[in-house]
C-alpha cells in the first residue's frame, strides 16, 4: 500500500491509496478530502450525501426551482408508490388508513407542483430524495 499525501479538515494527513488508484476513507464517515497527484494536480473528495446535496443545489441554479423538502414519511410513501405499490398496500404496510397515506401523495404532489405521484417520484428521484 502507498500513502499519499491530503488534506482533511484543512490539516496535513495520510490517506491509504491502494494500486495509486482507490483512495481508502473510512467507512464510519468522513469529510472533504483534497488529494494531490505527482503531478500537483488537486481533486477534492467528498461523502455521497454532501455530493448529491451539491448537485441539488446546481439544479436549483441551473432552473431556478428552490429545492422541496419532504418528510421522512413522505419519502417513505413516496418510494413505496415508486416502486410500484398502490396505495391501499402502502397503508397496509406502514400500518396508515388509506385517506392518511393519500394526503401524503397530495402533499408530496403540491410541493412539486405536479398533478400526478408518478411525475412526483420522478422529481424527487431528480432530487436524490428517493431511488
Amino acid at each position: 500500500m502507498v500513502q499519499q499525501k491530503a488534506v482533511v479538515d484543512g490539516q496535513p494527513a495520510r490517506v491509504p491509496v491502494v494500486d495509486g488508484q482507490r483512495v481508502v476513507l473510512p467507512a464510519d464517515g468522513w469529510d472533504d478530502v483534497v488529494v494531490e497527484d505527482t503531478a500537483g494536480h488537486r481533486y477534492v473528495l467528498v461523502p455521497e450525501q454532501r455530493y448529491a446535496a451539491l448537485e441539488r443545489a446546481e439544479r436549483v441554479a441551473a432552473d431556478g426551482r428552490a429545492p422541496v423538502a419532504l418528510t421522512a414519511r413522505e419519502r417513505e410513501v413516496l418510494q413505496m408508490v415508486a416502486e410500484g405499490c398502490p396505495g391501499s398496500v402502502v397503508a397496509e404496510r406502514l400500518g396508515l388508513a388509506a385517506n392518511t397515506v393519500a394526503q401524503h401523495l397530495a402533499g408530496v404532489r403540491r410541493k412539486y407542483g405536479v398533478r400526478s405521484s408518478a411525475a412526483a417520484a420522478d422529481a424527487a428521484r431528480a432530487d436524490g430524495l428517493i431511488r
